[in-house]
């Protein structure tokens, strides 16, 4: 059953005709792949297989039913309602040309509306009879004037009963057990308690749209998938078609240059080719077949679900909802979209010269494929996937390595690992060709078109892919220039615990608390904020002026201690699990190891370029086995200590390379030791970005955008799930990125 696209279609006969029977449906049964036919003829389908399951006869899927197969299992089948409606819209659009006789009474007037709790056809002295009976009153009736309002007709559905308690309408569902039921079943086998939970329908109904919404959502995208693939086969028609045409021209000018001795290799070469044309041509044809057999379920299930819910018919949506949901999910699950076209065949011609006196050779052969995972962005790491199904080019221990070219023309190299072959779909047949599969890990450095092409034992250009990598913009933004809840003046520094996000808003004087979709929780006063940090126990410590300020997670002031008997200018700040604090100091160049009261445990620095030396740290952070990192500004370069400030390694120099630092600030480390940092100088190409980098100093990647760039990025904060905070003080909002 397709969508009607107008209500001149609704009536149409063929558009109401059974598909086995080709008669107007009788008592319409709709089976789980949203095909309907009549009871009857769904019964003689049961009988005829001889069995409680039989094949769908349109899209040949497997129905099965509840013993008995052949009479009550039928009944388990819902009826499709909506087709109801539309036989019963038909006859009382066809009282208008037609005597079609009321049904209730035998005075044998014309009808003129009918009624979707008694399911007849009604007189005007019937539809009077109805309002002025008590018990009849509530009755939904629609008139034949009404059938053309959209409105009316969405109000107007034949009711459904229960089979228990005659004359009691379904009106309640009990979700524990996904049964709809009357008033009456509620007091009885459907009491509330702990087994059994009846809700009204008008109540429960919007969750469970919203839960098929969803799942509509994602077989759109599968669909959108098949669809994408079905032009991409056209397309490898069309090239395969041209390339054995242009190889064929090659072979016949070649040819008329040689003796006849030569005629007879040179239509050998020929009919190959042309078997190649016609066999890639029969392949592709098939797949594409097969692809359009999925895309036309795939929208019919779509299409079905989007009439239920554009009807807005509560107790139907109900009724369906588990049979929508498990045919979407069933559809949603497909691979189809997920294909590519594997094993392009190319045809070649290699020639020799006429004094040989011998033919060209002729190769044909399938390469790779390539497929990435969508999708690619800049700085963030993807798979890559290469499969080919020619045993020719897969034998020894060879792998394939993937070349990758970037809008700039630089090529690198991704090597790749034998992948197991995946499992054949249900219902498919193996074939002797040979499938290998191998996977490897991209991580683009840059947006912009990049061209992927497979290279393998000294030869290149054995499938090739273009993915175009989007920028990394910032997923998240919020904040602007001001001093209300949720506004900034001059943010500083970031800090993550838990679901909390907190800023040092310098010049408002506080700090404000978010939760992770920036949304404003709360927030309290200090003195000039500089940077923050927050203790296992949910204390958060902060650079307060010349102070170490410590508030309780409300933002009471718990403990403070001054600074400025070791510190001349202390600026970035963090807290190791046992509550010490480390402060950087810009005019000492040096670090400074507290007690949790303030105790002086250690200091570290002097201005130089050596080992423990520093030239204006900024920021400084710890990771999670307490080893200090600091970012050493003027210096370009980060250092890591242990957890008493010994000197372990230091990485990173002055550069214009994505790898290199220029000024760094703000400075985090996430669980896995992974370290984001602040590339901060402003003006040139590859300042004012983020930076990702291994425990061991190994650049990972730098972290950019094409919009919405950052003006002065200063602290940076890391989430356990791939995403980090940045401030940017000349904007005055906070940004997030994914870098993992």
């Amino acid at each position: 059953m397709a969508a009607a696209s107008s209500i001149a279609e609704d009536f149409d006969d063929e558009f109401l005709t059974c598909a086995i029977c080709r008669g107007l449906y009788e008592d319409p049964k709709l089976l789980p792949c949203f095909h309907t036919f009549c009871r009857k003829c769904v019964e003689e389908l049961a009988e005829n297989s001889g069995a409680i399951t039989f094949q769908c006869p349109i899209c040949r899927s497997d129905v099965k039913l509840p013993c008995p197969a052949f009479s009550g299992g039928v009944d388990n089948l819902s009826s499709n309602f909506y087709i109801n409606r539309l036989l019963d819209f038909r006859n009382l659009r066809q009282s208008e040309t037609s005597r079609v006789l009321c049904q209730m009474c035998n005075s044998g007037t014309q009808a003129t509306a009918v009624c979707g709790d008694c399911v007849k056809m009604l007189c005007s002295n019937c539809v009077s009879a109805h309002r002025n009976t008590s018990v009849l009153q509530d009755h939904v009736i629609i008139h034949k004037y009404d059938i053309e309002n959209p409105t009316m007709r969405s109000r107007y559905a034949r009711q459904i009963y229960c089979p228990r308690h005659p004359g009691q309408r379904i009106t309640f569902y009990c979700e524990p057990c996904a049964t709809l039921v009357c008033r009456d079943c509620t007091v009885d086998e459907h009491r509330p308690g702990e087994n059994h939970d009846p809700r009204e329908v008008e109540k429960v109904a919007p969750k469970y749209r919203a839960a098929v919404e969803d799942l509509m959502h994602k077989t759109e995208a599968v669909a959108s998938k098949i669809k994408q693939q079905v032009e991409n086969i056209d397309r490898e028609l069309t090239a395969a078609a041209e390339n054995c045409d242009q190889v064929e021209k090659q072979v016949q000018q070649y040819y008329e240059e040689l003796t006849s001795k030569l005629q007879r290799e040179k239509q050998e070469m020929i009919t190959k080719i042309h078997k190649t044309k016609r066999d890639r041509k029969n392949e592709l044809i098939h797949e594409k077949e097969e692809m359009n057999r999925e895309l036309d379920n795939t929208n019919e299930g779509l299409i079905f679900c989007r009439n239920i819910l554009d009807h807005d018919n509560k107790t139907e949506l109900l009724s369906l909802r588990q049979q929508m949901e498990e045919r979407l999910k069933q559809l949603a699950s497909q691979q189809t979209g997920n294909k590519t076209l594997e094993g392009h065949t190319r045809v070649t011609f290699e020639t020799c010269s006429l004094s040989q006196l011998s033919g060209g050779s002729l190769s044909v052969f399938a390469g790779f494929s390539i497929d990435v995972e969508e999708p690619a962005v800049e700085s963030l790491p993807c798979s890559v996937t290469v499969t080919t199904n020619t045993a020719d080019l897969t034998g020894g221990d060879v792998t394939p390595q993937i070349e990758v070219t970037s809008p700039q023309g630089k090529t690198t190299l991704i090597q790749t690992t034998a992948h197991s072959s995946p499992p054949l779909a249900a219902g498919k047949v193996q074939t002797s060709r040979v499938r290998r599969v191998w996977g490897g890990e991209w991580r683009p450095q840059e947006s912009g078109k990049h061209t992927l092409g497979v290279c393998m034992g000294g030869k290149k250009d054995l499938g090739s892919l273009t993915v175009d990598v989007g920028s990394n913009n910032p997923v998240l933004r919020f904040g602007q220039k001001g001093s209300q809840q949720g506004q900034f003046d001059t943010p500083i520094d970031v800090a993550v615990r838990g679901d909390r996000l907190y800023v040092a808003d310098l010049c408002n004087k506080r700090v404000q608390v978010f939760d992770m979709s920036g949304k404003f929780c709360y927030s309290f006063l200090t003195t000039s904020p500089i940077a923050l940090a927050i203790q296992t126990d949910g204390t958060i410590v902060v650079k307060s002026g010349e102070e170490v300020t410590k508030f309780y997670p409300s933002g009471k002031l718990l403990h403070k201690f001054p600074l400025d008997e070791y510190c001349a200018w202390p600026y970035g700040l963090a807290v190791q699990r046992d509550g010490r604090v480390v402060v950087a100091d810009i005019c000492k160049h040096s670090i400074f190891l507290f007690e949790a009261d303030g105790t002086l445990v250690k200091q570290v620095g002097g201005k130089g370029q050596g080992e423990g030396q520093f030239n204006e740290p900024y920021f400084v952070c710890v990771d999670k086995e307490d080893n200090i990192i600091v970012a050493d500004k003027e210096n370009h370069r980060v250092q890591v200590f242990d957890k008493n400030l010994n000197f372990k390694h230091k990485f990173g120099q002055w550069g214009r390379q994505p790898q290199d630092m220029l000024g760094p600030t703000g400075v985090s480390a996430d669980s896995r030791g992974n370290i984001v940092l602040v590339n901060g100088v402003s003006g040139v190409e590859y300042g004012n970005k983020l930076q990702v980098f291994c425990p061991n100093g190994m650049w990972v990647s730098t972290i950019s955008s094409d919009g919405d760039n950052l003006e002065n990025p200063k602290g940076v904060a890391v989430t356990e799930d791939g995403h980090v905070f940045v401030t940017d003080t000349y904007d005055h909002c906070i940004r997030k990125y994914r870098y993992m």
